[in-house]
C-alpha cells in the first residue's frame, strides 16, 4: 500500500474521472488523503491537486481490472461508485490497491477492512434498487409515463432492465432528483441522460380518476384492526412516502375530483 500523502485529489465526479484519479494514485505512488468532486470540495489545510478525465488513463484503469482483480470486483466497483456512498471514492482506491497486489481472491476477503465496506455499500445500493422496483409510481401524461425519485444511490442504471421490460410498448420517464438524471424510454430505446430540472405537465382528468381509483383501492382492502404503522415503516421506509400516492401525508382525491387527505 503506497503512503498516504498530505493532497486532496478533485475531479469532475464522473466514473472515468475517478479512474484517472486511481491511475494517478498507482503511478505517483502515493494514497490521497481524500478523492471528491470537485463541486463537493470544502476549504481545507491539505493540498488539493485537480485530476484532468483523460480517457486513455481511464481506460488503462478500467481495463486491468478485469484482467488483474477479476469481473466480480469491476462489478463492484462500478456498484459501489454508483452507491454514492460518503467516502466511496478512497474506499474503492484502497481496495483496487489491496487486489492489485492479491489478485482475484480479494473479493472473498468478506471480513477484511478494506473489503467489508465495499460489500456492505453494493448490498445497499441493489437494496435500494429493489425497493424502487416495488415503490415507483408512474402518472400518464398524455400517452408518456412519468414518475420522479429520490434516491441516495444512482439507481437508474440498475431499474432500467426491469421497466424497459415490463413497459417495452411504452414511452416513460424515470426522473431523479437528486443526482439530475432520467431514465428515458421510447421507440424501445433507453437512455439515462443529465436533466437538471424536470416539471411534469398538469394532471389530466383521466389521470386524476386513476388516481382515485388506485387511492380507493388501497383504502378498501385495508384492514383497520390490522394497521401496524411500526412494521409499514419496516418495509416500506418514510423517505419513500412522498412519492407514493397512497400513502400517509398525501393528498387524495375522490371521483369528483376534489381532495381529501387520506385516513390516519
Amino acid at each position: 500500500m503506497p503512503d498516504t500523502s498530505n493532497v486532496i485529489y478533485l475531479y469532475d465526479g464522473s466514473y472515468d474521472g475517478f479512474l484517472c484519479c486511481v491511475f494517478d494514485s498507482v503511478y505517483r505512488r502515493e494514497l490521497p488523503q481524500d478523492i471528491l468532486p470537485e463541486a463537493e470540495a470544502q476549504p481545507s489545510l491539505f493540498s488539493v491537486r485537480y485530476v484532468e478525465t483523460d480517457p486513455e488513463h481511464a481506460q488503462r484503469v478500467r481495463a486491468s481490472i478485469p484482467q488483474k482483480i477479476g469481473t466480480e470486483a469491476e462489478r463492484l466497483v462500478k456498484d459501489v461508485f454508483c452507491s454514492c456512498t460518503p467516502g466511496r471514492e478512497r474506499m474503492i482506491l484502497r481496495f483496487l490497491l489491496l487486489g492489485y497486489r492479491i489478485g482475484h481472491r480479494v473479493v472473498y476477503l468478506a471480513g477484511h477492512e478494506e473489503v467489508q465496506p465495499m460489500l456492505a455499500a453494493q448490498q445497499f445500493l441493489h437494496n435500494e434498487a429493489h425497493r424502487f422496483v416495488e415503490f415507483l409510481r408512474f402518472s400518464d401524461h398524455g400517452g408518456v409515463l412519468t414518475a420522479e425519485i429520490s434516491p441516495k444511490s444512482f439507481v437508474l442504471p440498475y431499474i432500467q432492465e426491469h421497466f424497459c421490460s415490463r413497459y417495452a410498448i411504452e414511452t416513460f420517464l424515470i426522473y431523479d432528483r437528486i443526482h439530475h438524471a432520467a431514465l428515458i424510454w421510447k421507440d424501445r430505446h433507453a437512455s439515462i441522460v443529465p436533466l437538471d430540472h424536470f416539471q411534469p405537465p398538469p394532471l389530466s382528468e383521466d389521470e386524476r380518476k386513476y388516481r382515485a381509483l388506485w387511492q380507493r383501492f388501497y383504502d378498501v382492502v385495508a384492514i383497520p384492526d390490522r394497521e401496524n404503522p411500526r412494521c409499514r415503516m419496516n418495509h416500506c421506509p418514510k423517505r419513500y412516502w412522498p412519492d407514493m400516492l397512497e400513502m400517509p401525508g398525501h393528498v387524495k382525491e375522490n371521483f369528483a375530483g376534489s381532495p381529501r387527505k387520506i385516513r390516519q
